[in-house]
């Protein structure tokens, strides 16, 4: 399978009653599937706040985008769980709903397994479970080092020997380090950067084929191609639109800000949607901390900088 472009994060809406908002999901939906260059869209990612979803909200939420994304556009459905037979079901309840491909978040992220993403004996199963019950392209989703539970080089080197693994999500942090999983990896699948902070570039410079990121449902063509423009056309038009639009939305929506303020980067990114008309709340579910008065007033600065939000009063 060839990967190019591409592959915006979406959102979770929610209602006032805080259940998820159907009509605002399928709204969203085409509203971001509307731009070109992309390979698909992903749901239920973090940028969906999966870890605050049940399992039948996932399953329905993966309905409501196959229903309305366009035909040639894969839909991309993350899967997570801490064990390996809730994994296995996750998966499986999202082919029902019809996702074509997997975006499979590591169950190794809870302290007492963190070490064993670096074994092949733990990660390999796991894996070669959900290649044979259920039978869906793969997207390997890798941590930053810093995270405490990133895949060895070694153990994504053996992921990508199996069929069904077509790509890793490569959350790499810097661009050296890309460049590094790039040089061992590219060969097999498809890396995808994976970074809403302005590391993005220099990693889709290093020969990318496209990009997994959530920033991207905010001006998704003019992301669309700067993608684009890094990995099939013009550096310097890439250049000009990460300075022009990408860096100044990433300080006020995205990782800029992340680490420093209880400010959950999902809720700033549906404060956007809000400001843009195209969200009707920017409401995140607990542990997420919603977006003050300031960040909110932050965000409306950055859209009127890029030009998506003109001729308003700050």
């Amino acid at each position: 399978m060839k990967i190019r472009g591409l592959i915006p994060a979406t959102l979770t809406p929610f209602k006032d009653d805080q259940s998820v908002d159907h009509d605002a999901l399928a709204h969203h939906i085409r509203q971001v599937a509307s731009a070109s260059g992309l390979f698909g869209l992903a749901v239920n990612g973090h940028a969906g706040e999966v870890l605050a979803l049940s399992s039948s909200e996932r399953q329905q939420i993966v309905a409501t985008t196959r229903a309305h994304l366009p035909a040639p556009l894969h839909l991309i459905a993350g899967v997570e769980s801490h064990s390996v037979d809730g994994l296995i079901r996750e998966a499986l309840m999202a082919k029902e709903a019809g996702a074509d491909m997997l975006l499979v978040v590591p169950p190794f992220d809870v302290r007492v397994y963190r070490h064993l993403a670096h074994h092949a004996d733990s990660v390999l199963p796991v894996f070669q479970r959900l290649e044979k019950e259920v039978s869906l392209p793969m997207i390997v989703f890798q941590y930053p080092e810093a995270a405490g539970c990133s895949y060895s080089l070694d153990v994504l080197e053996q992921l990508c020997a199996l069929d069904q693994v077509v790509a890793i999500k490569a959350s790499a942090g810097t661009p050296a380090k890309y460049a590094q999983w790039h040089d061992r990896l590219a060969r097999h699948v498809a890396l995808l950067p994976a970074a809403d902070s302005p590391s993005l570039l220099g990693m889709l410079l290093h020969d990318a084929p496209g990009a997994l990121i959530g920033i991207s449902v905010v001006g998704t063509q003019q992301w669309s191609d700067l993608v684009y423009e890094a990995t099939e056309g013009s550096a310097q038009k890439a250049k000009d639109i990460n300075r022009q639009f990408a860096v100044p939305l990433m300080r006020s929506i995205f990782e800029y800000h992340m680490h420093w303020t209880p400010t959950c980067p999902f809720g700033a990114t549906k404060e956007a949607l809000v400001q843009l008309g195209q969200f009707s709340s920017s409401w995140v579910r607990p542990p997420g901390v919603n977006v003050n008065d300031a960040k909110k007033r932050e965000i409306r600065q950055s859209l009127q900088a890029v030009g998506l939000l003109a001729g308003l009063a700050l």
